[in-house]
């Protein structure tokens, strides 16, 4: 091979290694996660936006917010998604005049990995309309599983303090993190929460850590 072909062949070879060389995440989103779910671009209501959320399912002990600070501090490039399924669902509660609970996917892509950070969004008008959406799926463990939380809720509304959502879970590389997001946020990310609910009162937020 003359040299002029080879150092052709060589720089070709490099540049197949360099452009398929690293994972799917570092380059753009994980299109065969998105489309293995279902999942589609949404735009988040405003309200939901700069709402303030809790991060345990269940025994939360405070409330984080807001959506959108949370959101900037993660880095990254981000975007919402929603499942195509429940998307046919919260259009449908819309027809019939009705506000339903719905899960939203926050896509958070990194350099070395893909996020997503799974929420719950609520459009509770008290904390007794949260109680009897969890009722109506727990039953009657409901009040085990939820009634100290509701009393708590009822505090930090009296207050001026309402969620509007849960951040459920996170998914990184598929799978499901076994860790509460409240303490993933909190010890990984420093996110700090606004409000204590077993003490029932408002927290002193230091600069940098949200």
């Amino acid at each position: 091979m003359r040299p002029k072909k080879w150092y052709l062949a060589a720089f070709m070879l490099m540049l197949a290694v360099l452009t398929t060389g690293f994972p799917a995440d570092a380059a753009g989103p994980d299109r065969t996660y998105r489309a293995e779910n279902g999942l589609q671009v949404f735009e988040p209501p405003a309200w939901f936006l700069e709402g303030y959320f809790i991060a345990r399912e269940k025994m939360p002990v405070y409330i984080f917010g807001t959506v959108r600070d949370f959101t900037a501090l993660l880095g990254g490039a981000t975007t919402w998604l929603i499942e195509d399924l429940e998307l046919a669902r919260l259009e449908k509660a819309g027809e019939n005049r009705k506000t339903a609970e719905y899960s939203l996917y926050l896509e958070v892509v990194l350099p070395e990995r893909t996020q997503y950070w799974v929420f719950v969004i609520m459009p509770h008008e008290s904390a007794k309309d949260w109680f009897d959406a969890r009722r109506a799926f727990h039953g009657s463990k409901a009040q085990d599983y939820y009634g100290k939380t509701q009393l708590e809720l009822e505090t930090a509304l009296k207050q001026g303090l309402k969620i509007n959502a849960e951040l459920r879970f996170l998914i990184e590389q598929g799978n499901v993190s076994l860790q509460a997001p409240e303490d993933v946020i909190m010890n990984r990310y420093h996110f700090r929460p606004v409000f204590d609910l077993g003490l029932g009162r408002w927290l002193e937020v230091s600069p940098g850590t949200r």
